[in-house]
């Protein structure tokens, strides 16, 4: 945990001195790591008080604008990925037998499963060429730009929650976040885009492979689902009961097209 928060912390400080919107960490007595002390065998860090506006503001030129000022905060040039993308990517035997084994248990989503298994091999392929390739933009980054993480206050939009820093691709994290900003809404999708350009970010080289990290995070999730509905892993929490589980793999079977395909509208 500590290794994490030294990470995350250096970099957090790169970002304060930039001049980000972001809380002001306040200095402990005695920090463990940066701005971290220790009470009782557990970690707490404060910071200033943010006075939230009780009705959020469009964020969306923030959002974009802020995302390249991050990106550019520790360029590392080209590379591989990491390896957690890694983990939607699942070779084809593995989802043939998840479709026989809900057919022998009559699953309802067993034949939508077997309909999608041309997009989902297809980017599959794209997702393990480009694990195996690199790229070229590698940079560490805030790690969880959601919009949980933002905070609107009297003086404009704040990031927070940065102990989630890790290395990714700049255009694919930009592309990703855009799209769960949006809302499936093109418009926006797009504006938050020509935010980070303005900004100097860069988008050219992922061409057709801008939302690929949508499909990753789309693939990875539907695969924990259906490994939970058969039995196989014990369900997350946030997954739900059995009913739940199943009526969110069909949910997310009914829009693969759409997603896998990387259409913002």
């Amino acid at each position: 945990m500590t290794d994490q928060l030294t990470v995350a912390m250096a970099f957090e400080g790169r970002a304060l001195e930039a001049g980000l919107d972001m809380p002001e960490p306040v200095e402990p007595a005695d920090p463990v790591v940066g701005w971290a002390a220790r009470v009782e065998d557990r970690l707490f860090r404060v910071h200033r008080w943010i006075e939230p506006l009780s009705c959020a503001p469009d964020v969306d030129i923030w959002l974009g604008r802020t995302m390249a000022q991050v990106h550019q905060l520790e360029p590392l040039g080209g590379g591989d990925l990491p390896e957690w993308w890694r983990q939607a990517i699942k070779p084809p035997a593995v989802w043939d037998d998840w479709i026989a084994k809900a057919r022998s248990r009559d699953v309802g989503w067993a034949d939508r499963l077997s309909d999608s298994l041309p997009l989902i091999h297809a980017a599959t392929a794209r997702l393990a060429e480009l694990c195996d390739n690199g790229v070229p933009d590698l940079v560490t980054t805030h790690g969880d730009f959601k919009p949980h993480n933002i905070v609107c206050s009297l003086s404009g939009p704040v990031l927070v929650d940065w102990d989630s820093v890790r290395t990714d691709s700049a255009v694919l994290e930009a592309g990703r976040t855009a799209y769960i900003f949006g809302g499936g809404d093109p418009e926006r999708i797009r504006g938050i885009l020509a935010a980070y350009v303005d900004a100097g970010g860069a988008l050219a080289w992922a061409g057709p492979d801008l939302f690929l990290s949508v499909a990753r995070n789309h693939l990875q999730v539907l695969s924990d689902l259906v490994q939970a509905s058969l039995g196989q892993t014990a369900a997350a929490p946030w997954m739900g009961d059995r009913r739940t589980i199943d009526a969110a793999i069909d949910n997310r079977l009914q829009d693969l097209s759409s997603r896998l395909e990387g259409r913002a509208g």
